[in-house]
């Protein structure tokens, strides 16, 4: 199992994912971040392949502010090659949760068969596409991946439109699995606590955008339709790559001012509980859309979700039951659904938040998700 990373959102599933085929009796040898924070697991050995100069430390600071942060870990994951080569030789099966690089992707995973890996699985967490490098790449990048994998795996219907037709025979439909038990892992954090703790009253209406602050993730849409709604108050947590530098203008907004809470970085999960403990709502004003795992991470914490209705999204709310789904992806529209939930009030929010877990520990339970991956990985061997 190649993940990337070694924290963040991959992570996360990969850790889950990893768990449960080990209990299913799979052997996994994991390649993954030096830093990694995946805890010890029986029947899985982590290996730290890839180092970073992440922005926590001095050097990376001063390789982000020289502005050459991503070549010099571009250079690093391309000398992790070697000793990605010779993990994958030892596999019977080789399984790539994707690569933050498309070209370094292509990279490792193309010298990972040419040095005789057979069985080749990719997972795309994301099928659409975030920036202009990947527009113009796309196609090339598709092809080559259809070279060197063997199948597919993506998590929504919606993402099977999005696969080019010669690669469709190829792709394999697995649901993103739930995050109950990862949110249990922040401890009980009690609301009025969680409350205290971020200056906010406790009969105030909130909402929580949560994960990495991309252009993508609907940020600016967010805050205009907040402005709309003057007694609701917004809490941003997350790393910041790009989103609230972009939004600067509109947090500034007199219409915002009190009403904005940011928690800005990577926040370890008792952190993430208290976010969510004191919210009543978790907005996903995404513009696109494969699955979400902060969509699952809310069901996991019992609360509903708003979300535009953008691609795998719609396949995961259930409107008036687990959440508001938007007439449109506009602003305006999200106005509309936050209103409505404030209109709704605590009770109603919260009942709309458990049958999101329980949806979510129906449809998207780990043993499943496992049984099919293992599955899948027996069927190509």
């Amino acid at each position: 199992m190649i993940e990337q990373g070694g924290r963040g959102g991959n992570a996360d599933y990969t850790a889950e994912l990893t768990r449960a085929l080990a209990e299913q009796g799979w052997l996994i040898d994991l390649a993954t971040a030096e830093d990694h924070r995946y805890a010890a697991l029986d029947g899985v050995t982590v290996h730290g392949v890839f180092h970073y100069v992440r922005g926590s430390s001095r050097l990376g600071r001063a390789a982000r502010r020289a502005g050459v942060g991503r070549v010099v870990n571009g250079l690093r994951v391309m000398a992790a090659i070697p000793r990605l080569i010779r993990l994958a030789q030892k596999a019977d099966l080789v399984h790539s949760q994707g690569f933050e690089s498309p070209p370094l992707g292509v990279a490792a995973l193309g010298a990972v068969r040419l040095a005789g890996a057979r069985v080749m699985v990719q997972t795309s967490h994301n099928t659409f596409e975030r920036g202009r490098f990947l527009r113009r790449t796309r196609l090339a990048l598709v092809r080559m991946l259809e070279w060197l994998t063997t199948r597919t795996i993506v998590h929504t219907q919606a993402d099977v439109a999005r696969i080019p037709a010669a690669m469709r025979g190829r792709v394999v439909v697995i649901p993103h699995g739930e995050y109950g038990g990862l949110a249990r892992t922040g401890g009980g954090v009690d609301r009025a606590r969680a409350r205290a703790a971020l200056g906010i009253e406790a009969q105030t209406p909130v909402t929580l955008l949560f994960g990495q602050l991309r252009g993508d993730k609907g940020l600016e849409d967010l805050l205009g339709a907040v402005s709309r709604v003057r007694e609701l108050t917004l809490i941003i947590g997350g790393k910041d790559l790009g989103a609230l530098a972009a939004a600067a203008p509109l947090l500034a907004s007199p219409q915002l001012a009190g009403r904005v809470i940011v928690r800005e970085g990577f926040l370890a999960m008792d952190h993430v509980a208290e976010l969510f403990a004191a919210t009543d709502t978790v907005a996903l004003p995404y513009r696109a859309a494969s699955q979400s795992g902060v969509l699952l991470l809310a069901y996991g914490f019992a609360r509903p979700v708003i979300v535009y209705p953008v691609g795998g999204l719609l396949e995961a709310v259930i409107e008036g039951e687990t959440g508001w789904i938007c007439r449109r992806a506009d602003p305006e529209a999200l106005a509309e659904a936050l209103a409505e939930s404030v209109a709704a009030g605590p009770l109603e929010c919260a009942r709309r938040g458990e049958a999101g877990a329980r949806l979510a520990e129906e449809r998207y339970a780990w043993p499943v998700i496992a049984r099919r991956t293992g599955e899948l990985y027996t069927e190509l061997l």
